[in-house]
Order: C-alpha cells, then sequence, then structure tokens
C-alpha cells in the first residue's frame, strides 16, 4: 500500500490530495504510454466514482488495480 500511496502522491503534483484532469494526463502517458488526453476521459468517466471531476485515492486504488494488475493490491 505504501507503493501505492507513494505513486499517487508523485501524480498529485499540487499535493491537494486528488488527481485532477491534468495530473491524470501524465499519469496516462507515463503509466500507460498512450496519448493521455483522450484515454484521460474515458478513465475520468469510469473512476470518477463520485463524479466530481478529480481522482481521489480510493478511486485511484481502484484505477490501478484495474488497470495495471495485482502487483498494485
Amino acid at each position: 500500500m505504501n507503493n501505492l500511496k507513494e505513486l499517487f502522491d508523485f501524480f498529485d503534483k499540487n499535493s491537494d490530495g486528488v488527481i485532477s484532469r491534468l495530473e491524470l494526463i501524465e499519469l496516462v502517458e507515463i503509466l500507460l504510454s498512450e496519448r493521455g488526453l483522450g484515454k484521460s476521459t474515458k478513465i475520468m468517466k469510469e473512476f470518477d466514482i463520485d463524479q466530481n471531476g478529480v481522482i481521489d485515492f480510493d478511486e485511484f486504488k481502484l484505477l490501478c488495480e484495474t488497470l495495471l494488475g495485482d502487483s498494485f493490491k
């Protein structure tokens, strides 16, 4: 879990406790090696469970488990 929190904190550039759309674009480009803009829109729709326009840590955990596999559980 510590590694996951460190990863979350790495992408939470302004340390506000959530990953914004711009931060998510960078995450997609780095972790998934894809162009971030289009993919980030799809990810935001699927993983922004409370639909507040950002990814919080619980949503980030679900994102990592779904997209990156069991190594992040």
